[in-house]
């Protein structure tokens, strides 16, 4: 691809250490903001331009383009909004060559740093940056030809699983595990009596948390599903008090029209304590399954998507389970449900122990309890910033250190 000549001069001509951080999603924003605020204390007068949200915008990163235009999902949705995409890719691809950054750091989102990451190694005659990839695509899942691909095209992998570590050592990849951002992105959770007041609710209430999705594509499919399921569950334990966590980025009006006379009850960015305090949840399959896992709350994993992404991924994903609990105990803790499996029926009779039988409720608890230890220690977005800065320094590119 043909990009323009540069428009400014080039980080070393300019005499202070520039890094290009990118993440194309909400989580992948959360992420980025923590370590670029590490950064910033580790190189004070480091400069930062990139994709990512207003958090890593808060942080002081200049966005060409906004995450939120950015987070799209499954094969024929990408399809749709390609136009819009390589628009994004060519004018990134523009203003990397223009600025050349010292240091590119990248987060997930692996469509888009990946096309990157080719386009960088075609041009190693003339601009070799460092490269740092943070929360790694899914190798060992699908596409497992980008397992040594990535390992040859990064100069350090940074993990968030500890199985990925060897994965990419196998490709004689320099990857190293340094836990999951969760662990430092939890706030304070507050006592469950006094945040279920906040609802409307008793502190002994039976609740059952719903995480339908964060996307408009996926709620559309995911939000009559919750709702029949919890018509049904209610049926037979009526005391259930059914709380669906709203995604901060959607409208409220987005849920009114699903939502309406459902009988549940909705809140917004509070998500966290209500996996935190919920007796059960109902979690689409996602990130969000880490953070369920995190807090012991016993849960199903569900996900519906188009027929065409579906037929497409069931050929070529290889790993036996979609809930990362699931991966990382290398069993089902964790009952699943996808596509055609995925009804109102199925659903309310799996949740219905984890709400009332206090040994099914017990023996999840305990199942999850070996999971949340395979997550590390906090400090990730520490850890993440220190490779950065030694990848900086062996280059010479820290300015002004």
């Amino acid at each position: 691809m043909k990009v323009d000549p540069p428009l400014i001069p080039p980080a070393e001509a300019r005499g202070r250490t520039t890094v290009f951080i990118s993440a194309g999603e909400a989580s992948g924003d959360l992420h980025g903001s923590h370590v670029v605020r590490e950064l910033k204390t580790l190189l004070p007068e480091a400069e930062f331009f990139g994709l990512g949200g207003d958090r890593m915008q808060a942080e002081g990163v200049e966005l060409l383009f906004h995450a939120k235009k950015l987070a799209i999902m499954g094969f024929a949705e990408v399809i749709r909004h390609l136009p819009y995409l390589t628009h994004v890719r060519r004018t990134v691809l523009r203003e990397v060559m223009a600025r050349r950054p010292d240091l590119i750091l990248l987060i997930d989102y692996p469509g888009m740093h990946f096309s990157l990451l080719r386009y960088l190694n075609l041009r190693r005659d003339v601009y070799r940056p460092q490269i740092l990839y943070y929360i790694v695509p899914q190798v060992w899942a699908w596409k497992a030809s980008r397992g040594p691909e990535l390992a040859n095209l990064a100069d350090k992998i940074a993990v968030i699983f500890p199985f990925e570590v060897e994965v990419f050592q196998k490709f004689n990849g320099h990857a190293e595990f340094v836990g999951h951002p969760l662990l430092d992105e939890v706030g304070e959770i507050p006592p469950r009596g006094e945040f279920l007041r906040r609802l409307g609710l008793e502190p002994d209430d039976r609740v059952l948390c719903l995480l339908p999705g964060s996307r408009k594509q996926e709620l559309r499919r995911h939000l009559p599903l919750v709702v029949e399921t919890v018509r049904i569950l209610r049926k037979v334990a009526p005391d259930v008090k059914p709380v669906l966590a709203e995604a901060p980025t959607i409208s409220p009006k987005f849920f009114d029209s699903y939502l309406k006379d459902s009988g549940i009850i909705r809140a917004r960015g509070v998500s966290h304590e209500l996996l935190c305090h919920a007796n059960a949840s109902l979690v689409k399959s996602g990130s969000s399954t880490v953070e369920a896992a995190f807090f012991g709350n016993p849960f199903l994993v569900f996900y519906k998507t188009s027929p065409l992404s579906y037929a497409i991924g069931k050929r070529i994903v290889k790993v036996p389970h979609i809930a990362m609990a699931n991966l990382l105990a290398g069993e089902e803790v964790v009952p699943e449900f996808v596509q055609d499996a995925a009804t109102p029926d199925a659903l309310a009779g799996a949740l219905l122990p984890l709400l009332t039988i206090p040994d099914a409720i017990r023996n999840a608890r305990a199942k999850l309890d070996r999971v949340r230890a395979r997550l590390g220690e906090p400090g990730a977005a520490k850890r993440v910033a220190q490779m950065a800065k030694e990848l900086l320094i062996a280059c010479g590119a820290c300015w002004f250190l």
